[in-house]
């Protein structure tokens, strides 16, 4: 019987792990969606921002011992570099070299996580990045420190280009950093030090240097001479506002110090940066950064949390129904301050309880982004297949849902995506042949409507083949001849939902078996939302999708039917009318409601619910108009009882055989 390999070791502990973990993943989704704008416009900013989280994964990787990340994201540096030195331009092929690097370095931060080796191989990603910049560059040649280095003074080619600086208007100066001794990674800091500067200044000396920075042997001190035409607060506050620096000294070098340099470069003023990088040292310059006023908390303690708001919720309208039966009796007894003083705390309790959900809610809250970050990724890769050219524009990207949403809404608006350009986008030539462009445009938009969230997606393909959707709807016996000859064209364009029906010419990867639509309509109905979709032949299609903001808690419509309290989701209900002001008739047996010049069959929610009691119309019940996507209904029933918060808990399987309920609530 083969031996198990022994598990992998790293210099982490667990709450380590969970850091590590979580600031990875942070970083690969930058790079999953920055790697990919590459091939459009190789931004400075843009490389920074890309260079800068490679080399956050590098320093971290190599703080913990895992040897093949460290290697792979140095072999990214080699390429970014070369970028950043305008040695090479951004192509396809390099853009698919560092993506195939970024998903190797997913499956091993797993390793990190499962301490399970996964035997991947990354010598032929690092040989492809490397081909790409034509070098190879030797360790001793990445590792070598700057000669001189442990020099506290400028150097003679230095202080030239200081003076030369000053003389177009520059203002010389001295920096002292320190990072905070307890920083866990201190060349992660210097680096950013480093970054942060170029962004506002020429840095024309530095130690540790350069080179020894990005080998990650950057250490508590940082001194560098620089020219800038920013004033020394600003540059100050930009680098205080970076992560663990204690402390910022900025010394401005008199104009005359350069010329006055002797032979081994030593100039006047430079001396009291020497204190100020010493980490024993106290600092000229106090810190004037807060300290961080966030920190990560566990996405199962913000669950735990948001349980016990739901709970005290319900308790919450089960005291005010209390609180009304009980003052009626206090006050019958004429003992009226205690009802007023019941009153008074009950009504507290009630603002202190809905201010401790909101708080709770907006806790839970994040940006969209964090779900379209993933889009540009998928839709380059499913382009590449299909052979088409495909632009995503994403707009909305600060749009707030809660975390449990947004976890769910990423499947289904991939489908959509896949679906989009498989079948939507026409390839480029076929596009050239209809006068538009070559490459086909696909917009992703959100936005927040009243308790409600929306997203659109839009593309400028074919639109929906509604003649082919009859045709194979019918072959499959899906629906009658007669149904979908008698069904419009908007009618028609709802198949799609339809399991098992699909248009695609041939199966593929990407689509073609007929399930990716109904699991989207699926999964966006189990949370309580809805999908519609509109199509315009040879125009394009656009399907939105309206969900809630939060799962936690529902805002319902309570009415009663043949004695049982049921919720309505008020994002459904449209109106509420009694009876006898209903526009309501027979039509072939079946009553149904005229609004606004539609008609709308009407359901006895009692009967669909399982009581089989009728009642006549008499003119003393209310109908609830309520839409779901395309759909309108009415139902009937017995009373209204008003609007509030439930918190729907689900029953499992004792609900499983009983359409249209949800879940229960008290």
């Amino acid at each position: 019987m083969p031996q198990a390999e022994p598990p992998l070791q790293f210099d982490l502990d667990d709450e380590d792990l969970k850091l590590f973990i979580d600031e990875a993943e942070e970083q690969f989704e930058l790079l999953d969606t920055a790697i990919v704008q590459l091939e459009d416009a190789p931004r400075p900013e843009l490389l920074q921002a890309i260079f800068r989280a490679a080399h956050t994964l590098k320093g971290s990787s190599a703080t913990i011992g895992h040897e093949k990340m460290t290697a792979l994201t140095h072999a990214m540096e080699t390429v970014l570099d070369a970028l950043r030195q305008g040695d090479i331009a951004p192509t396809p092929a390099m853009v698919d070299a560092l993506l195939g690097a970024l998903d190797a370095l997913r499956v091993l931060a797993v390793e990190v996580a499962t301490r399970i080796d996964s035997g991947t191989d990354i010598q032929p990603l690092e040989t492809a990045l490397r081909t790409i910049v034509n070098r190879q560059p030797t360790p001793a040649a990445a590792n070598a420190p700057e000669p001189a280095s442990s020099r506290m003074e400028p150097s003679q080619a230095a202080t030239r280009a200081m003076g030369a600086a000053i003389e177009h208007g520059q203002t010389a100066y001295a920096v002292g950093v320190t990072v905070a001794p307890d920083c866990q990674l201190p060349s992660i800091r210097c680096y950013q030090v480093l970054q942060e500067l170029d962004a506002i200044s020429t840095v024309h000396e530095c130690w540790p240097g350069r080179a020894e920075i990005d080998a990650g042997a950057g250490e508590y001190a940082f001194t560098a001479f620089v020219t800038s035409g920013s004033m020394a607060d600003d540059i100050r506050d930009l680098l205080l506002a970076i992560s663990d620096i204690a402390t910022a000294a900025i010394e401005p070098v008199s104009a005359s110090t350069p010329g006055q340099a002797n032979e081994r470069g030593n100039a006047a003023g430079i001396a009291p940066i020497l204190t100020l990088v010493d980490p024993n040292a106290v600092g000229a310059s106090p810190p004037r950064a807060k300290a961080s006023q966030s920190i990560r908390i566990d996405v199962e303690r913000l669950d735990g949390l948001m349980n016990l708001v739901g709970e005290l919720v319900i308790d919450r309208t089960r005291l005010q129904q209390i609180r009304t039966q009980l003052g009626e009796v206090l006050r019958d007894a004429k003992l009226t301050e205690l009802s007023q003083n019941f009153e008074e705390t009950t009504n507290h309790l009630a603002h202190i309880t809905g201010e401790l959900q909101e708080e709770i809610m907006r806790s839970r809250m994040l940006p969209i982004r964090t779900v379209l970050a993933r889009l540009p990724r998928i839709v380059r890769d499913v382009a590449t297949r299909c052979e088409k050219q495909v632009e995503l524009i994403t707009a909305g990207e600060d749009t707030e849902l809660d975390r449990s949403v947004a976890e769910e809404i990423a499947d289904p608006l991939v489908h959509v995506l896949r679906n989009a350009i498989d079948h939507g986008i026409e390839t480029p030539a076929e596009r050239l042949a209809l006068a538009k462009p070559e490459s086909g445009t696909i917009s992703v938009t959100a936005w927040n409507q009243e308790s409600s969230i929306f997203l659109s997606v839009t593309d400028d393909g074919r639109g929906i083949d509604t003649a082919a959707l009859r045709r194979k709807a019918v072959e499959r016996g899906l629906v009658t001849a007669e149904s979908a000859a008698a069904a419009s064209d908007d009618e028609v364009v709802q198949y799609i939902f339809i399991a098992g029906l699909s248009t695609a010419r041939e199966l593929s990867d990407v689509s073609g078996r007929g399930v990716g639509m109904d699991i989207v309509r699926t999964n966006i109905e189990r949370l309580h939302g809805q999908v519609t979709v509109r199509s315009e032949p040879g125009r394009g299609c656009e399907f939105i999708i309206q969900l809630p903001l939060t799962l936690a808690t529902t805002r319902a419509l309570m009415v009663a039917v043949n004695g049982t309290v049921c919720a309505l989701p008020l994002v459904s209900v449209t109106e509420a009318l009694s009876e006898r002001n209903a526009d309501l008739y027979s039509v072939g047996g079946h009553t149904t409601l005229l609004l606004r010049g539609r008609l709308l069959p009407v359901i006895d929610l009692g009967r669909a619910l399982g009581d089989a009691r009728t009642q006549a119309l008499d003119g003393s019940r209310f109908v609830i108009a309520a839409k779901h996507g395309d759909r309108e209904v009415a139902f009937l029933v017995d009373r209204l009882l008003g609007e509030q918060d439930v918190v729907v808990k689900s029953l499992g399987p004792l609900l499983r055989d009983r359409k249209g309920l949800s879940g229960a609530t008290i």
